[in-house]
């Protein structure tokens, strides 16, 4: 069991491990994992799930040093494209096993962190970024929008508009809703783009000025746009 426990530290520190996965190492891992636990020297976090200890000093490093497969998502990946314009305490993420999925949060539970966990049966648009995955910025503009993180989602196109499409962005979110409205996220996304114009007096998106009927999604862009501009 030495031996085992040692293979763990030296291949999974810092990560959650799956039984079933560890069984290829050594088919008494369950046996082993379940003694270590009670031992104290690695952690149960659910049902099939351990956590090999290592020093971390926060849900980042955790990030980084996890080796499941998980996507940095909406606000929380719009925080790292538009350098945390808006700080937010939760995390949001992406994942493509559920069972995992469920391990964070409880992982993250007993550490009082908050981690927002959403099952993709087939994740894509993203690239890796150092030691994360991370939503790329116009899924991550388009995502914001939808869910009414306005803020996040034109401080993230306001911050790198000299990167951004807004052709292509127009394009992908056309279909798109705001949650709960009939507003379509092209919309919204051109209605923000051309209060931008306004503000600083200059045409830095090529936008005419479009419709947007629903008064309160209007508020709350102003609202945002005027935020936006002010602190960008």
């Amino acid at each position: 069991m030495k031996r085992f426990y040692e293979r763990l530290r030296e291949k999974y520190a810092g990560c959650l491990v799956k039984v079933e996965e560890v069984k290829e190492m050594e088919p008494n891992a369950k046996e082993y994992l379940n003694k270590l636990a009670k031992a104290g020297l690695i952690e149960k976090v659910r049902w099939g799930w351990y956590w090999i200890p290592n020093k971390i000093k926060d849900p980042w490093d955790f990030f980084e040093k996890d080796r499941g497969f998980k996507i940095v998502s909406y606000q929380t990946a719009a925080s790292l494209w538009n350098k945390d314009f808006v700080h937010r305490d939760s995390y949001a993420l992406k994942v493509s096993d559920r069972s995992y999925g469920k391990a964070l949060e409880e992982f993250a539970k007993k550490r009082g962190w908050r981690f927002q966990v959403e099952y993709v049966d087939k994740p894509r648009n993203y690239k890796k970024v150092g030691g994360l995955l991370i939503e790329d910025m116009g899924k991550t503009i388009i995502e914001c929008i939808s869910r009414w993180a306005f803020m996040d989602a034109f401080a993230t196109l306001y911050s790198n508009r000299d990167r951004i499409k807004l052709e292509d962005l127009s394009e992908q979110s056309y279909w798109r809703r705001i949650r709960g409205t009939k507003v379509r996220v092209r919309q919204a996304l051109e209605y923000g783009c051309y209060l931008i114009n306004e503000s600083v007096g200059k045409e830095m998106f090529h936008v005419r000025k479009p419709k947007l009927e629903d008064e309160y999604v209007r508020r709350e862009i102003d609202e945002a746009i005027e935020k936006v501009v002010e602190l960008g």
